[in-house]
């Protein structure tokens, strides 16, 4: 059985942050702004089922964001790790102050342009934080520390 060690920590917390900063750009640049061109009439049910299935994707990159940051801020406990902890539970703040909000009136409401702004605009916070966690590291040459060796 696989022992599990803080560098296999680590290899997760790059492939999530990866994931999540790949995700945040996309949805930043292509999805969130394509809302204003939906077609009013069709928007709300298929604003509906884009939430559904994009929370398959976001919400356990999420948890295992946070459960991997929260792992190191309390295993290793470097001023990098906590700031970093920090950093994450900063975009679940901005997730459910600000874009589930937005996502709620789309979904009970249907199509409105202010709404679909204020969502594009309350998701540069998260957008900015993503790149950050994926950047510092690579920044700090920890992405070559951490990758297996051959």
């Amino acid at each position: 059985m696989p022992t599990i060690t803080l560098r296999s920590f680590e290899l997760w917390q790059l492939l999530i942050d990866f994931g999540l900063f790949i995700l945040i750009w996309l949805v930043q640049l292509i999805i969130y702004p394509s809302f204003r061109y939906s077609d009013p009439v069709q928007f709300q049910p298929w604003h509906n089922a884009y939430t559904g299935w994009i929370s398959l994707f976001v919400v356990p990159l999420m948890f295992g964001q946070l459960a991997i940051y929260g792992f190191h801020a309390f295993a290793r406990g470097t001023a990098w790790d906590y700031l970093a902890l920090g950093l994450v539970l900063s975009v679940w703040i901005v997730t459910f102050a600000w874009s589930v909000p937005c996502h709620d009136l789309l979904h009970r409401q249907g199509f409105d342009r202010q709404v679909i702004d204020r969502l594009v605009l309350s998701n540069w916070p998260r957008t900015i934080v993503w790149t950050i966690l994926i950047a510092v590291p690579i920044w700090q040459h920890r992405l070559w520390q951490i990758l297996p060796s051959q």
